[in-house]
């Protein structure tokens, strides 16, 4: 996420429906994203019958979705 001025305007949220970013706290081997880091969560709306606000995922340090980053790590939400 470029530029500090995002950060500023970040609020931390518990809802997965309302959350826009995803900081990472820890990472395990293999999950090709950075401790520390924040990355924008995206949304997957091709499959509406198993997931009706869309699978989260995010694009690793690979430039990949990753969608088990959620399951695998450890992971603050944030919204704007």
């Amino acid at each position: 996420m470029p530029g500090d001025d995002v950060h500023s305007k970040l609020y931390p949220t518990l809802n997965m429906e309302e959350a826009e970013y995803i900081e990472i706290r820890s990472t395990v081997h293999g999950c090709r994203v950075t401790a520390g880091a924040f990355y924008k969560l995206h949304r997957n709306y091709n499959h509406p019958q198993l997931f009706a606000e869309g699978e989260v995922y995010v694009l690793d340090d690979d430039s990949r979705e990753n969608y088990a980053v959620l399951l695998l790590c450890a992971a603050t939400l944030y919204k704007l």
